[in-house]
């Protein structure tokens, strides 16, 4: 995993009672096999109910921009096991190079 990067601005991703944790900043290897610096995030929103998301934030082509991965959705407060998906995701991403 990648080392030190300025964390993004997740504003637009929360709604007021989301909580956003940081779980990794690493090298992860697409579907096509593109290599992207990406920083990847465990997000709980409380809006319509509890869901939890797994996102995957990289720099877009367009200097300045973020580009947002929806990687994985799960109802209820499912932290810890999209935390360590990601993990384990990140692990396999940067094994794969």
């Amino acid at each position: 995993m990648l080392d030190v990067a300025p964390a993004p601005d997740l504003a637009l991703l929360l709604a007021p009672g989301d909580e956003a944790e940081f779980v990794a900043l690493c090298a992860w290897t697409t579907r096509m096999g593109r290599c992207e610096a990406s920083w990847l995030y465990v997000v709980l929103h409380r809006g319509q109910g509890l869901w939890t998301h797994a996102y995957r934030v990289v720099p877009d082509r367009r200097p300045g921009h973020l580009a947002v991965y929806l990687e994985r959705v799960e109802a209820g407060d499912r932290r810890g096991p999209l935390r360590d998906w990601l993990r384990a995701r990140a692990a396999e991403a940067d094994g794969r190079r």
